[in-house]
């Protein structure tokens, strides 16, 4: 997705998974294991973008929140 004003750029699967990937306290949330994990967005996009992220060794929610 292009970056909105503001610079404000939505994560998608893989931005999502490298950002996971950069932030231990998400890795240890999901067991550090990144193999096999789903990512599926749940938000509307409205104001923000939910997204649950399930692996085998644990799941989380991270929501962006777009601002205005």
């Amino acid at each position: 997705m292009a970056a909105a004003a503001g610079g404000f750029r939505a994560l998608d699967d893989k931005s999502l998974l490298e950002y996971i990937k950069a932030t231990p306290a998400l890795c240890a949330q999901l067991g550090n294991q990144l193999d096999g994990i789903s990512i599926k967005e749940v938000g509307d996009g409205n104001l923000n973008f939910v997204y649950i992220v399930v692996g085998p060794g644990g799941s989380l929610v991270i929501k962006q929140f777009m601002g205005v």
